[in-house]
């Protein structure tokens, strides 16, 4: 026989049973009330966008390049974590300490935030998302990603990091470039690959590049490609390994092609089968594509091929140069890859990676209306994408500004970041 039990009615409930009832009550409520005063709930400031003012992408039909341009509206930013201008879908990225806001491109004014009581370490974003990048106990590695558009949650991810970040990007994936380690996110935060040290190591043996030391990196496409001193090199040499960037197992790189590079070399561009490195050599012009002395460009392909040509010397102490962590200062055309060096932008082609025209610059820049736009002295220059010829320069007062100048545009605003001012302007 199955014996019920049933509990006591209230009227035979007796002090003890509401005594203890009580007291698990009391209990209940303070777990909840330390588990608020402890969570991440509490340190964070989060304000979505207002009803009816979620921002609309740019469009870039019938855009027209400007013959003159005013002022429209400037904000404050940190350039420590936003160095270059964040832009996307209509919308413009600033940080202030560990505060993430969203301006509208249009006219400047905040549609929504996101500040956490962590320090921001970077930020970045793709797929209409922005991805705040915090320090946490565990180091640089809690991320969230929000809407562009409104400001609301999509993921959120939190893993072992490196204290100290920088972050590049392509249309397929985030990196996290650290001092020990490199590794690629896709949309949902979850990572694709890492390459370097491992906290953790789940098989052991399997990171080729365990205690080497990163310098920079650019991913496209299915390729990552590093740059790393270890402990194998000589000579002052230098490692460039071109890996896939959605292995089978993430925790296990697969390595294309690995390359030994002259003492300085870094990437400064990167195509869908090959990257490209600045060797500094000697600090004079090569020759010829056979002089292994002089400064050059080299073509590393995924096929263990490569080839060389001459460059122009780079002051590789720079801000511009991508060394110390620093990825280096690239925007994506529709024709080209292109590199600020310091002094000039240079324009690559997509595929082969070889230099099709450099023009003397103050930054990088983007594209408009078919032509494209790069921040000169005095104003802006609306070169040809063809031959790299500068057919006009629209003047812009830049008051007693005279650093380095990034262009970014959004629909039929153009947005120049100098320094940690950002500078919204128009047609006028």
């Amino acid at each position: 026989m199955i014996r019920r039990t049933t509990s006591p009615r209230p009227e035979h409930r007796t002090r003890t049973d509401l005594a203890v009832t009580a007291g698990l009550t009391v209990a209940a409520v303070a777990f909840v009330g330390v588990g608020w005063l402890f969570s991440d709930t509490r340190g964070t400031d989060h304000s979505t966008a207002a009803p009816g003012d979620a921002i609309s992408p740019a469009t870039a039909e019938d855009v027209q390049v400007p013959t003159a341009v005013r002022e429209t509206w400037r904000a404050a930013t940190d350039p420590t974590t936003a160095p270059e201008p964040l832009t996307m879908d209509g919308a413009v990225v600033r940080t202030d300490g560990d505060r993430v806001a969203v301006l509208d491109a249009a006219d400047g004014h905040e549609v929504w935030s996101y500040r956490r009581n962590r320090t921001l370490c970077a930020v970045t974003g793709g797929w209409s998302r922005v991805i705040a990048v915090y320090r946490g106990p565990k180091g640089c590695g809690e991320a969230t990603s929000l809407a562009v558009a409104t400001g609301r949650y999509v993921d959120t991810r939190s893993a072992l990091a490196p204290d100290e970040v920088t972050t590049f990007r392509s249309l397929d994936h985030v990196g996290l470039l650290g001092d020990d380690r490199v590794e690629l996110w896709r949309s949902d935060l979850v990572r694709t690959v890492e390459v370097g040290h491992q906290e953790v190591a789940v098989n052991p043996g399997v990171q080729p590049a365990d205690g080497c030391r990163f310098s920079s990196a650019l991913t496209r496409k299915k390729v990552l490609a590093v740059v790393m001193d270890c402990p194998g090199d000589t000579g002052g040499d230098r490692t460039v390994s071109l890996l896939d960037a959605d292995p089978e197992n993430a925790g296990e790189p697969e390595t294309t092609h690995d390359f030994t590079v002259p003492e300085g070399s870094e990437l400064v561009a990167v195509g869908q089968d090959a990257a490209l490195i600045y060797v500094p050599g000697d600090g004079v012009r090569a020759k010829d594509d056979t002089d292994e002395e002089g400064s050059r460009f080299q073509v590393l392909r995924t096929d263990g091929s490569f080839g060389q040509y001459p460059a122009d010397p780079v002051d590789t102490s720079g801000p511009a140069y991508p060394a110390a962590g620093r990825p280096a200062q690239t925007a994506d055309l529709p024709h080209h890859m292109t590199w600020f060096d310091g002094q000039r932008v240079l324009a690559f082609g997509p595929t082969d990676l070889d230099l099709r025209f450099s023009v003397p610059a103050l930054g990088t820049g983007a594209a408009m209306g078919g032509r494209l736009l790069l921040p000169v002295t005095g104003g802006i220059a609306v070169v040809d994408w063809t031959d790299g010829r500068t057919e006009t320069v629209i003047p812009v007062d830049r008051g007693d500004w005279a650093g380095p100048v990034t262009l970014r545009v959004q629909g039929d605003t153009l947005i120049e970041q100098r320094g940690g001012t950002l500078v919204g302007l128009a047609a006028s």
